[in-house]
């Protein structure tokens, strides 16, 4: 059975999920040849099958959601399954009003989809008592973009944020809570951030989208074209399982197949990715 929650220490990490999205895997890595593929059995198939996961995690005083999905966003993305993130958090006994942090890895439309919701004609917050968090440097490249088309959610689900005051931008590595703190893993965005959990001895590290799937925990130099700066994400990738596996942290991976829980285990020179089971 998979391991839907898991503790670390005082803190307890629920996997939530906004639904799954496929994508053509030669066009997801376009620089990866058909061999490449080859040592990893579950991904030798043309169609690529991705998770939208979110995470909550409940401390002894605050609960923070890490990434709000695709939620009712118009996109071109094949999503089979779509806005179960607010259904599942439900099933685990969590309303929207008890959320005190949103915590945004980045802003790429599958992780903010659910920052607002409409009713009767009007957005409001979907989380009402929560201070959503993003890194500056996501923003400032965002919202430079905001008046493509491709962008038009960030005017939907981001900017009024920011207007009502609820939008907080950090830079760097910072704490949001006692044994919560930040680690800025650049290069599939300018300010994406990974989010390192610790407690009582024991690890966790919230990926975002340093990493998409597991075989990159081993081949840390595959960089996805949705990385905006492929060789800076490689470098950002390589670091961040380097302390992964020297702290015997614990990964949680929103892109990951559902609930997306597991360690690095050696065997001999390399590295893999075992999920918790």
């Amino acid at each position: 059975m998979p391991v839907n929650s898991i503790k670390i220490g005082n803190f307890d990490i629920y996997s939530i999920s906004d639904g799954y999205m496929i994508f053509q895997r030669d066009t997801f890595f376009p620089e990866l040849t058909t061999e490449s593929w080859k040592p990893y059995p579950a991904y030798l198939l043309p169609e690529l099958e991705m998770n939208i996961g979110s995470f909550v995690i409940r401390g002894p005083d605050k609960t923070i959601l890490v990434d709000t999905g695709l939620g009712k966003l118009d996109h071109h993305i094949e999503q089979p399954i779509r806005e179960t993130l607010l259904s599942e958090m439900e099933a685990l006994k969590f309303n929207p009003g008890d959320i005190d942090i949103v915590f945004l890895t980045h802003l790429h439309l599958d992780h903010v989809g659910t920052n607002m919701i409409k009713e009767n004609g009007v957005w409001r917050q979907t989380f009402p008592n929560a201070m959503y968090m993003v890194n500056r440097s996501d923003w400032e490249m965002f919202n430079r973009l905001i008046d493509k088309p491709a962008f038009q959610y960030i005017k939907e689900q981001v900017q009024p944020l920011l207007s009502n005051g609820c939008l907080y931008l950090f830079e760097g590595a910072i704490s949001l809570i006692q044994g919560v703190t930040t680690i800025p893993t650049p290069g599939h965005t300018p300010g994406h951030t990974s989010l390192l959990i610790e407690s009582d001895g024991e690890m966790a590290v919230i990926v975002g989208d340093a990493a998409h799937v597991p075989p990159q925990v081993e081949q840390p130099s595959w960089s996805p074209a949705p990385d905006r700066d492929k060789k800076l994400s490689a470098m950002t990738r390589e670091s961040l399982m380097d302390l992964i596996e020297r702290e015997n942290a614990l990964i949680a991976s929103g892109h990951f197949p559902k609930p997306g829980f597991g360690r690095i285990i050696k065997i001999n020179s390399g590295r893999y990715y075992k999920p918790l089971i």
